[in-house]
């Protein structure tokens, strides 16, 4: 499958790595297929970068994209892990933490993985197939009405409302929902009044709702960003790339939580007071840039 992924907010993120010594050590999280360090080791070869997917597949198409730079380490693993990798590399000091939380086109692209509307292959959506048993289709079909309402509430900012849970119940009358155009009918058959580019926001919280609680985006989220803030070096700095309200919100409020008070010694800085979003220019060229948000944590002691 070829590559169509761009990076985003690539150069804001280059402006604001901490560079100041011989050899930087970059953690790139969700290395996908390799876009932003591709970009990184194009501005600067004095850099070990140690690039980590939960995702096989991708994986290996960033270690074909990235074949012919010798200053990068792919691992296999979840961020949440990041201490536990660390160790691993037998790295005691890292000076840039990048997290991309945003889904890949690559994923779209690959029907059979079922996370498109367009996909006639079984919903799956899991990230890392071989360790993750709980995919879409069991979400869909087996959860009760009110875990169905819980999720949707808390991942995709749905309201709890009479309407809410009339979804819901047209969902579960029309299992088995086996595939993504079958639950993309679905989302129209309900909301048949509502404007088409208003429709498709909608089915698009859908589909997200379902992919983060099949791949517990969020815990995952919380435990990788507090880990990252654990181990990040003096003067080393910790980034995230958003994409949608509550992703952010949960990065807020950890950023917040540390740059507040003391943890553990560490003291922290908000590198960025206001998020940094993607100029017209860069929305025109990758139009999936759109929602993106950039924050930046420095740890100063």
């Amino acid at each position: 499958m070829n590559s169509f992924h761009i990076p985003v907010l690539s150069e804001k993120i280059i402006e604001h790595l901490h560079l100041n010594k011989a050899k930087t050590t970059i953690f790139d999280c969700t290395i996908g297929e390799g876009g932003i360090s591709k970009e990184i080791l194009k501005h600067t070869h004095d850099v070990n970068i140690i690039g980590i997917d939960t995702d096989s597949e991708i994986l290996n198409q960033a270690m074909n994209n990235l074949r012919n730079f010798k200053q990068i380490n792919f691992i296999h693993d979840n961020y949440s892990n990041i201490i536990k990798i660390a160790k691993e590399q037998q790295i005691n000091n890292i000076d840039n933490i990048i997290f991309d939380f945003g889904l890949s086109n690559y994923h779209l692209q690959d029907l059979k993985r079922g996370f498109s509307y367009n996909s006639n292959s079984r919903l799956d959506m899991r990230f890392d197939i071989k360790q993750n048993p709980l995919t879409a289709y069991e979400i869909i079909n087996k959860y009760s009405k009110e875990k169905l309402i819980q999720i949707f509430s808390l991942n995709a900012d749905f309201p709890i409302n009479n309407n809410s849970k009339k979804f819901i119940d047209h969902i579960i009358k029309n299992r088995p929902i086996n595939n993504g155009e079958k639950l993309m009918f679905v989302c129209k058959s309900f909301f048949k009044k509502v404007p088409y580019k208003n429709l498709i926001k909608i089915i698009a919280r859908v589909f997200q709702a379902i992919r983060i609680e099949v791949n517990q985006e969020f815990e995952n989220i919380k435990s990788g960003l507090k880990s990252s803030l654990e181990i990040i070096g003096i003067n080393g700095r910790v980034f995230t790339l958003t994409y949608h309200s509550s992703e952010d919100r949960l990065v807020k409020n950890i950023f917040k939580e540390y740059q507040k008070s003391i943890h553990n010694n560490k003291k922290f800085n908000l590198v960025n007071k206001k998020v940094i979003k993607p100029e017209y220019k860069e929305q025109l060229k990758n139009p999936s840039s759109r929602s993106a948000k950039l924050r930046i944590i420095e740890r100063l002691a």
